[in-house]
């Protein structure tokens, strides 16, 4: 194929078909593109496996949960002590993520509990109505016992991450972990060239119904995500210099495993969920291959201070990837210590997983049936 041709979906569909599609997690097409150049990379490479394992606090799960016998219209209940969403029918009950009074007694932890194959306890309560005669019901239900269950991620994929610094004389807890005073550290919320944002500028690579790799399970892209801001400042080549695009995404809980699942707690803030995913990065043309290529060295995210509570917070301008995974970053002649809030072994082992799956035709190519929007969906609320 020659560099000024362009692949199509259905090419890509008939190379997976026979066997012989090439696919290369963003990792390795990098070192590709530095060892033979972009040109050859990208000859020999037609799908790139990208994704990332960040924390979501904004997580739920979707519970359709059968009749009992006699009825209950359920305006009330708990699993596992978590406090569920009634939504007016007896089976529409949504459990957030993030709730719950502690680390082990949390949403997230409950839902990984219950892939593990555990039995929680399910209370529901309702006020007796002549069809709904019954007012309590106290049981123990697994994965399998609450009927359908669906993860949805509001804010699944981003283009990019944030730097989180606090300038304060007080250390503070954000969902990004602590922050400690006087910026004794910095926390980052991408993993770089690994993700697929920063492999795909616009999230271009997706878009409604695209099939997205999510702990070990198919789920699908619904729509923009929460805080969907496409129009940011970007690099010359398109990546964003913000958290930019953003998707959201569904999928069966049961279907997931919970090894690309992590429970976790921000102490006064609550509870998140760590979740490892992936999504193919289509090779169309020399363009997507020039993006998909650019270096960590050159790849940034901007350094926002936590220590100010407004909507627009203080930045100190951006930092490369390179310096945050190597460990430092410089802010005012001052070196600061970098850590990642993402699981980067969670997510290298999440897309070398999602390449095996291209490879062998388990996980499906499609085109998506609309791209996201150029709208933003981050519209600020004023009184």
């Amino acid at each position: 194929m020659s560099p000024s041709s362009r692949r199509t979906i259905g090419q890509l569909q008939q190379r997976q078909v026979a066997g012989d599609l090439r696919v290369r997690t963003s990792a390795q097409f990098r070192a590709d593109v530095a060892m033979v150049g972009l040109q050859q990379a990208f000859a020999q490479t037609d799908v790139l496996a990208a994704g990332s394992c960040g924390v979501s606090t904004q997580a739920s799960l979707t519970i359709g949960l059968g009749p009992c016998d006699p009825p209950l219209q359920i305006q009330r209940a708990q699993l596992h002590g978590v406090r569920l969403q009634c939504h007016g029918s007896n089976n529409s009950l949504t459990m957030p993520l993030s709730g719950g009074d502690r680390l082990e007694r949390s949403g997230a932890a409950v839902l990984c509990d219950l892939l593990k194959g555990a039995s929680v306890s399910f209370v529901a309560s309702g006020e007796k109505r002549p069809q709904f005669p019954r007012q309590e019901l106290v049981t123990q239900l697994d994965l399998g016992g609450l009927g359908m269950t669906r993860l949805v991620l509001p804010r699944a994929i981003s283009e990019n991450g944030i730097v989180a610094v606090n300038s304060a004389q007080m250390r503070i807890w954000s969902f990004h972990g602590p922050l400690l005073e006087r910026f004794g550290n910095a926390i980052f919320t991408a993993p770089g060239g690994r993700s697929i944002g920063l492999s795909s500028p616009h999230l271009s690579c997706l878009g409604v119904g695209s099939p997205v790799f999510v702990a070990g399970a198919i789920g699908v892209v619904v729509g923009p995500g929460i805080g969907h801001q496409p129009r940011c400042r970007r690099l010359p080549q398109g990546h964003a210099l913000a958290p930019g695009a953003v998707a959201a995404v569904s999928v069966d809980a049961g279907q997931l495993k919970p090894a690309w699942l992590r429970p976790c707690w921000f102490g006064e803030l609550g509870a998140g969920v760590m979740v490892a995913l992936a999504a193919p990065v289509p090779l169309w043309s020399m363009k997507e291959a020039a993006a998909a290529s650019l270096g960590e060295d050159h790849l940034q995210a901007p350094v926002l201070d936590f220590a100010v509570p407004r909507r627009v917070r203080p930045g100190f301008g951006c930092v490369s990837y390179q310096d945050l995974l190597g460990g430092k970053i410089t802010i005012g002649g001052h070196g600061i210590p970098t850590a990642s809030v993402t699981s980067l072994r969670l997510t290298d082992q999440i897309t070398a997983a999602l390449a095996e799956q291209l490879c062998n035709g388990s996980f499906p190519l499609v085109a998506p049936f609309q791209p996201l929007p150029e709208k933003a969906t981050l519209t600020p609320v004023n009184s």
